[in-house]
């Protein structure tokens, strides 16, 4: 996965002021964070994304740039462009039990998306053809990246997790450790895997399925266990 350095951007929330407060409520050890549909900004131009923690994402394509929190607050996430990188942290700190972040991510351009410590990655609509894309997910998550049309993808996991994608014309896969890429249609691939996993050529009938009716082929594929290692054998 890729370190991210740069200035932050600190995030506000456009609405009434009761929506840029905390919004919880106390009941009994638990902490319950409501529903609220959030727009955040400032946001300067962005063109990848990279999700933590568990934070799941709806991706869709639009002429600006914009993220709508559907479930979760600023007070316990946090949301930053670096260098042209989204970056989307469901828990910095410690999450309140039960904590969920939901998220919506508009954007006109993508060339690399990424999940790391679980989560979600959805992309919806009609992204136009670019040239190349760039997938990644590592320990645990799923990246359905199928609506985005690329000519040349790069896709890795490891430690667990899966990619789903259409590459036009190339694609690079890599699994290290677990975990499963599937791709459709007739583009040369390139694979190699190390310590166990899959890269496999999805059903024809599956191209549109829902990423949710894929049902449990979608869980997070848990990284493959390593062996102990053999003591050698020592002459007597």
């Amino acid at each position: 996965m890729c370190r991210f350095s740069g200035a932050l951007l600190v995030a506000s929330v456009i609405g009434s002021p009761v929506l840029g407060l905390a919004i919880r409520a106390e009941t009994g050890s638990e902490t319950m964070v409501p529903s609220v549909s959030q727009v955040v900004q400032p946001l300067v131009q962005f063109t990848s994304v990279e999700l933590h923690n568990g934070t799941k994402a709806v991706l869709q394509y639009g002429t600006v740039h914009r993220v709508t929190l559907l479930k979760g607050s600023t007070d316990f996430s946090r949301i930053r462009v670096s260098q042209q990188r989204l970056v989307i942290d469901k828990c910095p700190d410690k999450c309140p039990r039960g904590y969920e972040l939901q998220v919506e991510i508009v954007t006109p351009v993508i060339l690399a998306l990424s999940v790391a410590n679980g989560g979600r990655i959805e992309s919806q609509g009609d992204f136009p053809r670019q040239a190349a894309l760039s997938l990644a997910v590592s320990n645990g998550g799923v990246l359905d990246a199928r609506a985005i049309l690329a000519s040349n993808i790069t896709a890795a996991v490891a430690h667990g997790g899966r990619i789903l994608a259409k590459p036009q014309a190339k694609l690079i896969a890599s699994v290290n450790q677990g975990g499963m890429i599937t791709y459709w249609g007739t583009a040369q691939v390139t694979s190699a895997i190390e310590h166990g996993g899959v890269v496999n050529k999805g059903a024809d009938a599956d191209v549109n399925k829902h990423l949710f009716d894929f049902g449990a082929s979608t869980d997070s594929v848990p990284p493959v266990p390593l062996l102990p290692a053999i003591p050698p054998i020592r002459n007597q």
